[in-house]
């Protein structure tokens, strides 16, 4: 003999579990249509974003696209996809307040980036470094960081990108005519 509030328990497990297959249905198909957003805000940055760090703003659920593309990139051993990705992550990590975590990302994004030959983006993470250091009171190691970045985006010819950090060094007290010898 079946009770008849057991057959209404059993309805609403199934109405639940078809509301949360919907829900993940749909975190997927935003996650997917975020993915491709931030990879075409990638493709469309302006220079004036590349002067203030050239990362774009995430939403949360763009990041939970971002952390999916890094698992994907990281096991399929795609080494020239990640270190964007890593920066792009890193911004999102500072946005959400977390400095150590997106320092930890900037320097793997730089390990990439000199491995993969990307000096812009080896530049960028090297210029949200310098500001994490000045931040957090080290203003030896935040202007090295933005020596190196000005040093880049000259290499680079990215003459905008460069006077942005020449201006940064000199606001901020930086000799402008260092000779890195110990990097």
């Amino acid at each position: 003999m079946t009770l008849p509030w057991t057959q209404s328990v059993d309805v609403g497990l199934v109405l639940v579990g078809a509301a949360m297959a919907a829900l993940m249905v749909t975190l997927v198909a935003l996650g997917l249509r975020s993915r491709r957003r931030c990879r075409q805000e990638r493709v469309e940055a302006t220079p004036g974003a590349a002067a203030a760090g050239g990362i774009a703003k995430y939403t949360a659920l763009d990041a939970v696209a971002l952390m999916a593309a890094v698992g994907e990139a990281e096991a399929g051993g795609q080494v020239k996809r990640l270190p964007g990705l890593y920066l792009s992550l890193a911004q999102w990590r500072l946005d959400s307040g977390e400095t150590s975590a997106a320092a930890d990302l900037l320097r793997k994004s730089i390990l990439g980036a000199t491995s993969a030959g990307q000096k812009d983006t080896h530049a960028k993470a090297r210029l949200a470094l310098g500001d994490i250091a000045h931040s957090n009171g080290d203003p030896a190691t935040a202007c090295e960081h933005w020596q190196i970045a000005r040093s880049l985006f000259r290499e680079l010819r990215q003459s905008g990108e460069h006077d942005a950090v020449e201006g940064r060094m000199r606001r901020n007290g930086c000799p402008t005519d260092w000779v890195l010898t110990d990097f």
